[in-house]
């Protein structure tokens, strides 16, 4: 598979400091070997050419990126990238010389044709450097995906892993319900049973509404051991369809419960928008932690948000609480 070039600002002010510094540095050598002028008027030219060819080629690569390569047939686009980093060289380069002869910079007249020759020669060095670059995106890009379909395998299998203390606890549970509350126990069995088909449903990445129901079963059959445990919500309903990993918020739920408040405590879970981000919140008044170490569940999980939802996982102790909080960027 091949990709755009679509470079990071990082990447692009890179570009930008080496273009500047090299075309500097080059004007000045040309200057002294040519007797062409000062230096100090040799290193302007050389900026401004630098400048003007970084200039071009982000305005071109860009309007490639966006407007061309998409409507086009992929084996076209290395010609196509060719070309749009040929004229970000030529029109760059013409640009430069125009305006250093408008200010009078350039003092020197050559001839059309030595013009014309110059400007392809150095399209042709841009386009050169830019198939160079196009294939140095395609080459991390590749790896990139790569990396992250063997991040995403490995993540696909931890979520079918289940807490077999928790398994073994509640089959227990359900054991003793059917002598003492046989309608109870068939409640129980049904919404046990609801839990266990969405833990092993194939969807990694699923609307809050359903997260929540599977948190709802969770801690229904948590309350059948733990009947002092409080939960509380406080959600914004217009955020029921945001997309979240699957067993995100039951995780942070059952951290709650198994690090925080035990048998017996409140929860709260609330959602809001913060900032431009799905914020979702789990709270517990339990008794806190000093250095919290993440464990194999919680690391899981800051991945698949990162790598399913374009979110990140924080934790706080606020006013006697443990807050977890989960951030998806909108």
């Amino acid at each position: 598979m091949k990709y755009s070039i679509d470079i990071s600002k990082q990447d692009w002010f890179i570009v930008f400091v080496f273009a500047v510094i090299f075309g500097g540095v080059l004007g000045s050598f040309i200057t002294i070997l040519l007797n062409l002028g000062t230096i100090l008027n040799g290193f302007i030219a050389g900026l401004t050419f630098g400048f003007s060819i970084f200039l071009h080629s982000l305005l071109l690569i860009t309007f490639s990126n966006h407007f061309v390569l998409k409507h086009i047939p992929e084996k076209y686009w290395e010609f196509v990238s060719l070309f749009f980093s040929f004229m970000a060289g030529f029109l760059g380069s013409l640009v430069a010389y125009t305006f250093l002869k408008s200010i009078n910079i350039l003092k020197i007249d050559f001839s059309q044709k030595v013009l014309i020759t110059s400007f392809v020669m150095i399209g042709i060095l841009t386009s050169l450097l830019g198939y160079l670059l196009y294939w140095v995106v395609n080459i991390r890009k590749m790896k990139m995906e790569v990396e992250k379909s063997l991040i995403l395998a490995k993540l696909k299998s931890l979520e079918y892993q289940i807490n077999p203390h928790f398994m073994f606890n509640t089959l227990n549970v359900l054991a003793e319900l059917t002598h003492i509350n046989p309608s109870l126990a068939e409640k129980s069995i049904l919404t046990f049973s609801k839990y266990l088909r969405d833990m092993i449903d194939e969807e990694s990445v699923i609307p809050l509404r359903k997260e929540l129901s599977i948190v709802e079963n969770f801690l229904f059959i948590q309350r059948l051991r733990f009947p002092d445990i409080e939960v509380e919500y406080d959600l914004d309903d217009s955020l029921m369809d945001v997309q979240v990993p699957k067993l995100s918020i039951q995780i942070l739920v059952e951290n709650a419960i198994k690090h925080g408040i035990g048998s017996k405590g409140k929860i709260k879970i609330k959602s809001y928008r913060q900032d431009g981000k799905v914020v979702i919140e789990v709270i517990d008044n339990g008794k806190g932690f000093e250095n919290l170490t993440e464990g194999t569940g919680l690391k899981n999980l800051r991945n698949r948000l990162k790598y399913l939802v374009d979110g990140d996982l924080f934790y706080e102790r606020r006013n006697g609480e443990t807050v977890f909080r989960i951030e998806i960027k909108r």
